[in-house]
């Protein structure tokens, strides 16, 4: 039996998603990746993920089913309450709303290009707070 956390990626175009799957296994955490936001619904149904990535541009988004401020709403509305990590590019203008995301509660949003240092402590924080809320759950 593990108390193995579980990140769940959705990479869309490789780089990123990889390097934030490899910091986080370097800390202990198991990695899930699917290639577009849409495959994500059966693992929101199973809530086996303790955090979810999500990495796209525009341009990727417009091909998606659901937008990644969809899929938050989705995955608040189904009680899965886990932080999400999303991605914006720099130079575009920001196409999350930042109220939203944060009246969903638990969304960071990362504008690239995002330092290795700060992706990495950013999962480990997460990791420990999720930790201490399992021990004082337990």
């Amino acid at each position: 039996m593990t108390n193995q956390l579980r990140m769940l990626i959705v990479n869309h175009h490789g780089a990123l998603g990889n390097v934030v799957g490899q910091l986080a296994k370097q800390s202990g955490w198991e990695v899930l990746i699917v290639e577009r936001a849409d495959a994500l619904r059966k693992m929101i149904n199973e809530k086996k993920m303790d955090l979810v990535v999500c990495d796209s541009t525009i341009a990727q988004e417009k091909l998606e089913l659901t937008s990644r401020t969809e899929l938050v709403e989705e995955m608040r509305s189904a009680g899965l309450k886990v932080p999400i990590f999303l991605f914006e590019d720099e130079g575009v203008e920001v196409k999350l709303n930042p109220e939203v995301m944060k009246d969903l509660g638990g969304v960071r949003v990362f504008r690239k290009p995002v330092s290795i240092t700060e992706m990495r402590e950013a999962i480990l924080e997460v990791g420990e707070k999720i930790k201490s809320s399992k021990k004082g759950t337990a």
